[in-house]
Parts: C-alpha cells; structure tokens; sequence
C-alpha cells in the first residue's frame, strides 16, 4: 500500500513539473487599426527641384476625411507642361505618349492605391514618374504629420565669412503654424550686429540703394506668410543674405518637425 501510494505521488509531482516546465503561448498580437493609416485633412503641396530645362516639377495633394480625394502632378516653366499645346504635341510625337493622360494617371493611381509606394511606373515618363512619386510621399508625408511643426524658439547659425561676418536665423513657431522670425549678422570684429551698425548700413544703402534692415525685415515677413521657407523672396540688392535666410531657416525649422 505504501509502495502504491509513494508511487501515485511520483506521478503526480513529474506531471506537475511537466506543466510547469512547458512553454507558454503568448497570445497573438493585435492588428494595428484600420484607421491608422488615415491622413488629416488638408491640401498638401510639394515642389521638387528645376531641371536644366528650367521645369519644376510639383504636386497638390488634397486630404478628405482621411483619405487621399485629389491629386494634381505638373510641371511648370511659366506655362505648366498640361497646358503647353506646343510640349504636348512635340513630347507625343517624339514618344507617342500624351503626357496629360499620364499625369492624370499618376494622380488615378494614387487615388486608388492610397499610397505613393504602390503606384507602378508608366513607360515614356520615367523622369515625371519619379518626380511624382516622390513628392506624393512628400506631400502625403505632410498629412500623416499634420501641420508637421512642434512649438518653441529654433535657431540656427551659418559660417563666418571672409569679412568677419556670421549669420544667423531665429524662428518661433507657435500651435504648429510660423509666427516670428528673424535674420542678421554678426561681426566677430567689431562685436555688432548689421542691422545695428549705421556705418555698414549707410555704406550699403550708398552702394545698392536698398535698406539692409527692411530686406531682413521682409525674408521674415515672407516665411511667415508664406509658411514655406521655398517661397521666401530672395530676390533685390541682397539676395545672397536672402538665400543664407532661407538655408538657415530651413535648418532651423528641421528642429521642429
């Protein structure tokens, strides 16, 4: 009787220890939500880099209730390549491949696939193609992150200059939108800003006829309108501060997306 009962207890802790020792199933993960992928509504635009022929490439993205509604692809140098009767025809003829139908295809296609990645390449159009397709992932980029901007005070600082000079940007972005920004110089010499130096800004207002203060005064007031560093006027007697503005801006704002 003992020897059955040592026995049942023998089977009884191995079992015990078979249970414990077994590897536990972990339950499945669930799948992400269907409405993850969804964008926020608005209209994007992206504009790629001008090609030696001087057309710009650019893309409208409209948002709708999550979902990709619009698209509008172009290319434009003074006249978009859609409405260029001449382009039109010449590009046909050359390729037998009417380029309006294949911008429009583009922008079908991202409609329907709701993505930039899943849009498939259309022959004759190789160089639009992978213009399109990466501004829809610049632009749909956009309205996965919203207005894309955190709030708060961003600078950024450029190199010295032969002369002495360093510039530097300040940008403030307040609930994700741009709404102060400031440029100027400052002389490792004399320890003075330009805009504070009435003997520079004297020498340049002789020299080129433009107020140095109100031009730094105007790269900020564009950005802030404009909220796009790409479409600040860097044009006039100052122009190449006008392009340091931008470049520094644009390194300022990448620390607030």
């Amino acid at each position: 009787m003992k020897k059955l009962l040592s026995l049942a207890l023998i089977v009884v802790l191995v079992v015990a220890m078979t249970a414990a020792c077994a590897p536990k199933t972990e339950p499945a993960a669930a799948p992400p939500a269907a409405n993850e992928a969804a964008y926020k509504d608005g209209t994007y635009t992206a504009k790629g880099d001008t090609d030696e022929r001087g057309w710009t490439p650019e893309i409208t993205v409209v948002v709708k209730d999550g979902k990709v509604s619009e698209v509008k692809y172009d290319e434009v140098r003074g006249l978009y390549k859609s409405e260029d009767a001449e382009y039109h025809k010449a590009f046909k003829d050359a390729k037998n491949v009417d380029i309006v139908a294949v911008y429009k295809q583009f922008g079908e296609a991202l409609l329907a696939a709701q993505d930039s990645e899943k849009v498939a390449a259309v022959s004759g159009a190789t160089g639009s193609f992978t213009n399109f397709k990466g501004l829809a992932a610049e632009a749909i980029a956009q309205a996965k992150d919203g207005d894309k901007l955190k709030d708060g005070s961003f600078k950024a600082m450029g190199e010295e200059d032969e002369r002495g000079w360093t510039p530097f940007v300040s940008v403030t972005v307040a609930e994700g939108k741009i709404t102060a920004a400031s440029y100027d110089e400052v002389s490792s010499k004399a320890f003075v800003n330009k805009t504070e130096d009435e003997g520079y800004k004297a020498n340049f207002k002789q020299i080129k006829n433009v107020d140095l203060v109100a031009a730094y005064e105007k790269f900020a007031t564009d950005l802030i309108a404009a909220q796009d560093v790409a479409k600040v006027d860097a044009t006039g007697g100052a122009s190449h501060s006008g392009e340091t503005f931008k470049a520094l801006a644009e390194k300022a704002l990448s620390q607030a997306k």
